[in-house]
């Protein structure tokens, strides 16, 4: 037993680590192909620019590619096994195919456990490690006015605050707009800065300064290089609002659901994500568990080609099946806990009734 696990997950491990490494690494150079003007515009021209930046990205993109390379790799392993009629040597031994799935189950347990460490943890590291590369741009007043209305906005207790992006995880803010309502609502005072940079003693430092003062004299207009903006506000605050799902840690969903922090999602897809987080490792137990019914089927005339195309058909009817139910709960179309746990769980039981009635034939 112990030879024949050995056998079979050094079988399943080494493909799985071609594919990754494989997939990774053409994703990482299309990704750099696509988006080389961009990286130029927010990262700098440098020799170590584009390097540097598939190097961060590298975590999401292995992250991203895994479930399918699981799937991939247990594929290729049963059906070379089947094909080889090594399955039938082990059934010769005693050892059924459930058994020879339950070998392969502490490799698919090791993957799943790498899964959720990188894609909870090295990604979001990854990710804010490459902002601190971020370039610090200003936009000027036109530009600042022209993307308020899809800028971050939120209030402090003084302004109403409108910031056309946050860079270096929130520490650098370009485009800032503050408004001040007196008690009617009315506009009393409009504030636009080219950047706001955060400082070590808490306050933000505006850069080129436009000042605009509403009084029932007629409206003043100020001018100046820079100013100083006191807010309770901090960098993660901005972070917050900006980042997506794989910047975000496990346990800072879990801060962000229950809305003691600063976010602008509702509660129920920062649930959503967190849901379909811890349901990660259950993700790559169903991939071999979609395998298996496929390396097993006894259809005639199929040939190995058909089959493997019949298994990568069924894993991306998993991960459509997936994305509509995760875009169903960031929604709130029904609960987080339905919408990322669903999916696993009814392929699984689909795929373990097609086993066990192959199996029974």
């Amino acid at each position: 037993m112990s030879v024949s696990g050995r056998y079979l997950s050094r079988l399943f491990l080494q493909r799985l680590a071609l594919i990754v490494f494989g997939f990774a690494l053409m994703a990482l150079l299309f990704d750099a192909l696509n988006n080389a003007d961009t990286i130029e515009k927010r990262y700098g021209d440098g020799f170590l620019v584009v390097p540097r930046y598939m190097l961060f990205r590298l975590p999401e993109m292995a992250a991203l590619i895994t479930p399918f390379s699981t799937l991939l790799a247990a594929l290729l392993t049963l059906l070379s096994l089947a094909q080889q009629n090594e399955v039938l040597a082990f059934k010769a031994a005693g050892m059924s195919f459930y058994r020879i799935l339950l070998l392969m189950m502490p490799a698919t347990a090791l993957v799943a456990g790498i899964h959720l460490v990188v894609a909870d943890q090295v990604t979001p590291w990854a990710k804010k490690r490459l902002a601190r590369f971020e370039l610090e741009k200003p936009t000027d007043d036109q530009t600042s006015q022209r993307d308020q209305a899809k800028g971050v906005w939120l209030r402090d207790p003084t302004y109403i605050v409108n910031v056309a992006s946050v860079q270096r995880e929130g520490r650098y803010l370009s485009g800032v707009a503050l408004i001040r309502r007196d008690r009617s609502a009315n506009v009393v005072e409009r504030i636009v800065a080219g950047g706001a940079r955060y400082q070590r003693n808490g306050q933000w430092k505006l850069e080129s300064v436009i000042t605009q003062t509403i009084n029932p004299l007629g409206p003043t207009t100020t001018r100046s290089d820079d100013g100083v903006w006191q807010t309770p506000l901090r960098p993660g605050d901005f972070f917050n609002l900006a980042a997506l799902s794989t910047q975000f840690t496990a346990r800072e969903l879990l801060v962000l659901r229950t809305g003691t922090t600063v976010g602008t999602r509702p509660g129920y897809t920062y649930d959503t994500w967190l849901q379909r987080r811890l349901a990660l490792p259950g993700v790559v137990f169903v991939m071999l568990l979609l395998a298996a019914p496929v390396a097993q089927a006894r259809v005639r005339m199929s040939s190995l080609g058909a089959r493997l195309a019949a298994g990568v058909s069924l894993g991306f009817l998993f991960f459509i099946t997936d994305g509509v139910s995760q875009a169903l709960g960031e929604s709130g179309a029904v609960l987080p806990l339905v919408a990322a746990w669903a999916p696993p769980l009814i392929f699984a039981s689909v795929a373990g009734s097609i086993l066990l009635r192959i199996e029974g034939l």
